[in-house]
């Protein structure tokens, strides 16, 4: 009984109640009832086989559904990290252009008090006169 797939332990199952109802028919027929049925040493133990497979059943089931909540899970965190970063690459890109208007009214005051350059374009040292 050490098989973990659901169909294996499901066929298991139903040969069990199959021998088990061929085993009371049979008893049956030969004129016992249904207490004596009942008390069968071979009826008993497809009985207990019958449960130990149900058992085995709802444990292969409870780990099936554990483990399609797991991907589930993963699935949606892996969306969510997807999503975060599609929305910090897009503040990144409006943070860009906003730099880039920042760069432009940098350059409209330039004439406005703003330090002198250099003809390389470098920026000169401010001037320590009068200090």
């Amino acid at each position: 009984m050490g098989s973990k797939s659901e169909h294996v332990r499901t066929t298991q199952r139903e040969r069990y109640v199959r021998q088990s109802d061929e085993r009371k028919a049979l008893l049956k027929e030969q004129g016992l009832e249904e207490k004596q049925i009942a008390r069968d040493s071979i009826v008993k133990s497809l009985g207990a086989k019958i449960k130990q497979v149900d058992v085995a059943l709802a444990r292969i089931r409870f780990l099936s559904d554990q483990t399609n909540q797991l991907r589930e899970m993963k699935a949606q965190k892996l969306a969510e990290r997807a999503a975060a970063k599609l929305e910090a690459g897009n503040s990144d890109k409006k943070s860009k252009g906003k730099k880039a208007d920042a760069a432009k009214e940098a350059a409209a005051t330039k004439g406005k008090g703003a330090k002198k350059t250099t003809a390389k374009g470098g920026k000169q040292a401010p001037s320590t006169k009068g200090k």
